[in-house]
């Protein structure tokens, strides 16, 4: 199946109107998600972010419709291209540290961090290598949470942030990859 068509089945698993967000329901997520996939300029892909975000996390807190977001996020990454796939990278490092218990629950629906990074987890191996060849910050942050919620993964992004360590590419972001390692145990 080509990799568009794969988005498109990823996008229509889901009754996105029946999906509680931050502005009532997200039935413009998947014009959104398809926007910032297919966005061939810096303005394209922040104009696509901004309208996922004001619909799916506002500050760090996590709506219901986040949930089947990261999952057409990560599908979206396999067919993704410049602007639009480094923007993906930083929403799904958003999901991964944000919050699910807010006081705003019974509007914006129920939602787990923890299922959002398991369902990222399906990339690991890509995350490690975006942070290997261009030093990609957000991938600090994904593969530090998916090593956080899942102990299988934990030595394996361990792995990883050492090896990035000793990359030019990376030393830009050294202190961060050696405090996320703290904070992996």
């Amino acid at each position: 199946m080509p990799a568009g068509d794969v988005l498109t089945a990823e996008l229509e698993k889901y009754d996105w109107s029946a999906l509680r967000s931050f502005v009532g329901g997200a039935a413009s997520l998947p014009a959104s998600i398809r926007s910032l996939v297919s966005a061939k300029s810096e303005e394209e892909a922040e104009i696509a972010e901004r309208g996922i975000e004001n619909i799916a996390l506002i500050q760090g807190r996590l709506s219901e419709c986040v949930t089947p977001l990261t999952s057409c996020l990560v599908v979206g990454l396999d067919v993704a291209e410049g602007r639009g796939r480094d923007r993906i990278f930083d929403l799904l490092a958003t999901i991964a540290g944000g919050y699910d218990d807010h006081v705003d629950i019974d509007f914006v629906g129920p939602v787990s961090v923890r299922d959002c990074v398991r369902r990222m987890a399906d990339k690991i191996d890509l995350y490690a290598e975006e942070l290997k060849e261009s030093g990609n910050a957000s991938c600090v942050d994904i593969l530090l949470m998916c090593g956080v919620y899942d102990e299988t993964v934990r030595g394996f992004v361990s792995d990883a942030f050492h090896a990035a360590l000793e990359l030019r590419s990376c030393s830009g972001i050294k202190d961060l990859i050696e405090v996320s390692l703290e904070d992996l145990g």
